[in-house]
């Protein structure tokens, strides 16, 4: 595993976890990505580790195993195993069918405030290829020293863009106090769908808009409230964690941002500045497959085998 920076190490007396979101269908990535093996199992970089191991070793070296949760679909099970055997009992939650990003992240919601009503959560995707992971531990902490101190607050994750992209979301930031611009935390006044190619011009002159990242940390309680407000069909379907297989199947299948983050009005981010790539697209992984000296297959444009 790499070696971090020992300053990112999180000391706090509140439980702080990590939730790990491994349940994208990645249709985008097929033939390569299946049903049987998703994207995140995918192995892209040089020392062959799956994009889910990588991020569980970012984690690893902020926080202990034991805070560190998955979310992922129960038939994926063997392989979060095989990847992360070291995960602790309990801290993997196996969806019966998958529903995107909202129900999977108000069941870890519920289960983190039954073991402590002070826990904070941050909430990461596997798919993403970061190579300045200082910087990016930098941002996780900064995120959640934020959120520990603001609890209402709802963080998402925004990445300073390089080039006018139409591949990403966006989020549009306030103007903001010069004690959180200090931080680089900024108030949200809208999250912004994928653009076209000449209003992503725009963001990118503009300067108040950053590319939406799929990354949140807020506390545990603070989210279900906002879900039980904006998406109440959801909390009420999972607040007994003894009923999860009978009513997760009648869940909305829907993203915490159309649910919860785009209706929300006490939602801010955590500016960063790393180099980063959404592995969403076979442009994007033939891009890092090439950076990391990976040989591949590809036909039609598309990768159908990593060498």
């Amino acid at each position: 595993m790499p070696k971090h920076n020992t300053q990112y190490t999180i000391h706090n007396t509140n439980p702080t976890y990590a939730l790990i979101l491994v349940g994208g269908k990645g249709k985008r990535l097929r033939p390569l990505s299946t049903d049987s093996r998703p994207k995140a199992f995918l192995s892209i970089t040089k020392d062959r580790k799956t994009m889910f191991r990588k991020t569980v070793d970012r984690l690893k070296s902020i926080l202990p195993s034991d805070n560190i949760l998955v979310a992922a679909n129960r038939r994926h099970a063997k392989l979060v195993r095989r990847d992360f055997p070291e995960i602790a009992n309990g801290n993997m939650l196996l969806e019966p069918v998958s529903r995107n990003t909202a129900p999977a992240i108000t069941l870890a919601a519920f289960i983190l405030k039954k073991r402590s009503r002070d826990a904070l959560m941050a909430v990461l995707p596997t798919d993403q290829y970061i190579r300045d992971v200082d910087r990016y531990l930098g941002v996780l902490k900064r995120g959640i020293d934020f959120v520990r101190d603001n609890r209402e607050a709802l963080l998402v994750l925004g990445v300073r863009p390089t080039f006018p992209s139409t591949q990403f979301g966006y989020v549009k930031l306030k103007a903001k106090s010069s004690q959180l611009k200090a931080e680089r935390i900024y108030e949200v006044e809208k999250f912004v769908e994928k653009p076209g190619l000449e209003t992503a011009k725009r963001y990118l002159k503009d300067g108040r808009y950053l590319w939406n990242a799929g990354a949140f940390i807020f506390a545990a309680a603070s989210i279900l409230t906002a879900v039980e407000k904006y998406a109440p069909r959801i909390f009420n379907g999972l607040k007994d964690l003894n009923r999860i297989d009978e009513n997760y199947k009648g869940l909305p299948d829907i993203s915490i941002d159309y649910a919860v983050m785009e209706k929300a009005d006490n939602i801010y981010c955590v500016r960063g500045s790393y180099r980063w790539q959404d592995m969403g697209g076979f442009d994007s992984l033939k891009s890092v497959l090439m950076k990391e000296g990976r040989k591949f297959v590809a036909r039609n444009g598309k990768v159908v085998k990593i060498l």
